[in-house]
C-alpha cells in the first residue's frame, strides 16, 4: 500500500470514529415552554408566569418607552395566540 493511500485510510478511520462517537453522545430531552406540558397546575402556573416575565423583558428591550401595562397586555395576547390550536 502506498504512503498516500495509508494516510487517506487513516484520515477516513479518524473521521468515521469521531462521527460514531458524536452519534453515541446522549442528547438532553427537548424542553417544552408549553405550560400544558407541565404535570401539575402549580407547574403550569409557574411556567406561565415565567413565560410572561420573559416576554415582557424581551419586549421592553425592543421598546423601552412602553409601559408595564402595555407590555403585559401585549404578552397576554401573544400567549393566547400560542395556546390556540393551529388549524
Amino acid at each position: 500500500m502506498s504512503r498516500p493511500s495509508k494516510i487517506a485510510l487513516l484520515m477516513l478511520l479518524s473521521v468515521a470514529s469521531t462521527a460514531f462517537a458524536m452519534d453515541q453522545t446522549p442528547q438532553p430531552p427537548p424542553s417544552s415552554t408549553d405550560p400544558s406540558s407541565a404535570s401539575t397546575p402549580h407547574q403550569q402556573q409557574s411556567m406561565h408566569e415565567q413565560m410572561m416575565k420573559d416576554c415582557m423583558k424581551k419586549e421592553h428591550q425592543k421598546d423601552s418607552s412602553r409601559s408595564k401595562d402595555q407590555l403585559k397586555k401585549y404578552c397576554q395576547e401573544q400567549m393566547k395566540m400560542q395556546e390556540q390550536p393551529n388549524g
